[in-house]
């Protein structure tokens, strides 16, 4: 198992370093299906309070990690228990060996829901969600204008986001977590802002206009333009697998 540490200077908080290292160690791998657990000892190996590893293999249980069980004690969950939507453990797979399937997973959930909730929407003629949408695209453009990842990202989260919260369907709304995951894999895997990146706005831009007068074709665009964002992503992964910049 890789070295885990808690640093009480560092300004997070001990349980929140205490999830990550833990949770991080279990997802990628450090610590085998089945294997048991001693929280005690590890409380002892990281120097923290039991309350505090308690607490935080509370909440790697709530995400599917652990189980404790009487007489049979703590033990790594078996991954068909994991909760692949937690988004801890969608960064968690991100930054380790199984980063690729979860690129590909992240992608595949966009193309099943995305599309479904653009159509709903142009059924729906909200004119400000069509607003909304086009205010987003207008900040992703000046993001890009600024060569400013960050805010370029947290425009296009949001306006992925919005497509599903203004859906009408409040089912969609338990998805926005994945679909932001996903289209953060931009600043995650740190895809350049390039001329692509530009041919994708046009396409936000597109599918608003489509959505605006409910064209038929709402959903074709849909699966194109995350077709598109996927490619770049998987262009982006491959440095990042030579390079092993993320492991």
């Amino acid at each position: 198992m890789r070295d885990m540490t808690i640093s009480p200077t560092s300004g997070a908080r001990l349980y929140d370093q205490a999830v990550e290292q833990i949770g991080r160690a279990i997802v990628q791998g450090d610590f085998e299906i089945g294997a048991p657990i001693a929280p005690d000892q590890l409380a002892l190996d990281l120097g923290l309070s039991r309350s505090v590893l308690r607490e935080a293999f509370r909440a790697l249980e709530s995400k599917g990690l652990v189980q404790a069980r009487p007489r049979i004690g703590t033990r790594v969950s078996p991954r068909a228990l994991w909760n692949f939507l937690d988004p801890h453990v969608i960064s968690w797979r991100l930054h380790g060996d199984d980063r690729s399937n979860q690129v590909e997973e992240l992608y595949a959930t966009r193309l099943a829901v995305e599309p479904v909730a653009a159509r709903l929407i142009a059924g729906l003629a909200d004119a400000d969600a069509v607003e909304e949408l086009r205010a987003l695209i207008t900040r992703m453009r000046e993001a890009m204008a600024a060569r400013d990842l960050h805010a370029f990202t947290e425009a296009d989260v949001l306006f992925h986001t919005e497509l599903l919260t203004r859906s009408g369907n409040e089912m969609f709304g338990c998805f926005t977590t994945v679909i932001a995951a996903a289209v953060r894999t931009r600043e995650t895997l740190v895809f350049p802002l390039v001329e692509e990146t530009t041919k994708g706005l046009d396409m936000h831009e597109r599918l608003v206009e489509e959505i605006a007068t409910a064209n038929p074709n709402v959903e074709s665009t849909s699966r194109t333009l995350i077709r598109e964002a996927h490619g770049e992503a998987r262009a982006a992964l491959g440095h990042w697998d030579r390079s092993g910049a993320l492991s």
